[in-house]
């Protein structure tokens, strides 16, 4: 990951905002399966400490044809260590979420109705040492849904009949895929997945798969391409969205990487992730009062973007010649951040702003 490129006061009013910012998107790279996003799910029962922890369980369901499922689902989760089994309902996108959750193995079941056969999934959450005050992980789960073997080919329902279903072969090539980009085979994984894209061409969500793993490989091109074409199938999917945003953040074509990111947003205003590239987008495009309403936006929501969001927050804060604020953001970046690779560089510009002459009126 390249440090970040803040100058001193004297030196950054010389540069154009543009400069200044391309510069500062250099500070995050999202080389993980995680550059999916936060999903859905809102915190229904913030009084509910789950198992003691601080991670957090967020899936989605899809249906079988590779669109998300579009009405409630039964959710339940078991530690493997015992407790009390934890139940709640998806939102009507398909989206859950279980919180404050120690490191640990357990056991999703869904439930989405008579049509479906009923999903069971293990989740492995190996958390490492951390701080108490230290944010918790977030875990991602894609749950794709098997219809029932009794139901009649063409039974018109939450079966999404208009884009049919994905055959066994493919879903067993997106599974395999999944595990070989957790094993860090990436391009065993992008393999898979156009096997299983070429079998089914409509395979929406092996389609946003594919665009995450280039996206991890820094292969932006084929990431937009992957997406797009996951977009045509499914123009309302909110992971391809944001994903697609992302994409074209990293390939400087600012505009429209905003537009997609506020469509994106339409969808799924809980997300941390949506808030916070899309302030970075707006910060690009030197609309400051946005790109600072979006990046409050992920710090209210929280996670590591939320985290993150503190860093694009100083920058904001900074073009406005804001230099106590810019300070203060940055100082609380790195109390939770505090092994930040540039951390000294950071201690100077937050010196530097402390020292900065106020704003003109």
């Amino acid at each position: 990951m390249s440090p970040l490129l803040l100058r001193s006061l004297h030196q950054h009013s010389a540069e154009s905002l543009l400069v200044f910012a391309l510069r500062l998107m250099l500070l995050t790279a999202f080389v993980s399966g995680s550059a999916r996003a936060q999903m859905g799910g809102i915190d229904t029962d913030p009084g509910d400490r789950g198992t003691g922890g601080t991670n957090v369980i967020q899936g989605r369901i899809f249906l079988p044809s590779g669109r998300r499922l579009d009405r409630r689902a039964q959710v339940k989760l078991r530690s493997s260590t015992g407790g009390a089994e934890q139940y709640q309902l998806s939102d009507d996108t398909g989206a859950f979420s279980f919180r404050r959750l120690t490191g640990g193995s357990y056991t999703l079941n869904i439930d989405a109705g008579k049509d479906f056969e009923i999903v069971v999934e293990t989740i492995d959450i190996v958390a490492p040492a951390r701080r108490r005050s230290d944010p918790g992980m977030v875990v991602p789960v894609n749950i794709i849904l098997k219809a029932k073997s009794n139901l009649s080919p063409g039974k018109v329902g939450t079966i999404d009949s208009s884009a049919g279903r994905a055959p066994d072969a493919a879903l067993d090539l997106y599974k395999h895929a999944i595990e070989s980009a957790k094993s860090g085979d990436r391009k065993k994984a992008i393999e898979q997945l156009n096997e299983a894209i070429a079998i089914y061409p409509n395979f929406m969500t092996a389609l946003n798969e594919l665009g995450v793993q280039y996206m991890a490989l820094k292969e932006w091109q084929k990431a937009a391409n992957a997406l797009r074409n996951a977009l045509k199938i499914a123009p309302e999917a909110f992971h391809p969205r944001l994903n697609y945003g992302i994409t074209l953040l990293q390939m400087k074509d600012y505009s429209a990487a905003a537009i997609e990111l506020q469509k994106a947003m339409a969808k799924d205003a809980t997300s941390a992730s949506v808030c916070l590239y899309l302030g970075r987008a707006r910060l690009s495009l030197n609309d400051l009062d946005g790109a600072e309403r979006d990046l409050k936006q992920a710090i209210s929501i929280g996670g590591e973007e939320g985290v993150e969001a503190y860093r694009y927050l100083g920058a904001v804060y900074i073009e406005k010649r804001q230099g106590d604020r810019a300070a203060e953001a940055l100082e609380t970046y790195l109390k939770l951040a505090p092994k930040a690779k540039d951390a000294d560089r950071i201690r100077g510009i937050i010196r530097e702003q402390r020292g900065a002459p106020p704003a003109k009126p």
